[in-house]
């Protein structure tokens, strides 16, 4: 099953995989304002940082996670419905706090 994407997530799942591979979303004489707003982005989501360590970019782990995640953000993921309560279990209406 295949999950579609929007396009501006796809740029960026392609740009924090050349971060990964090159330390960068671009070449550094590209400065193109697509490309430095990814940029901005990626660092304000905390996908990616600075290291001063290797003077590049890297991923930090939310940014490594959204690269090998296989579903997209925001996807609907099915939970198992909860056992019906039996008839010795004390009811409860939604919304109630448990009495102690």
């Amino acid at each position: 099953m295949s999950m579609t994407t929007n396009p501006v997530e796809k740029r960026l799942i392609e740009a924090l995989k050349t971060v990964d591979a090159h330390g960068d979303v671009a070449p550094p004489h590209v400065h193109d304002p697509m490309t430095m707003l990814l940029r901005e982005n990626a660092i304000q989501a905390n996908l990616m940082r600075w290291d001063d360590e290797w003077g590049r970019y890297v991923l930090t782990g939310t940014g490594r996670r959204r690269i090998t995640d296989r579903r997209a953000p925001g996807a609907v993921v099915a939970f198992r419905r909860r056992a019906a309560p039996g008839p010795d279990a004390p009811g409860r209406r939604p919304g109630e706090a448990k009495s102690e």
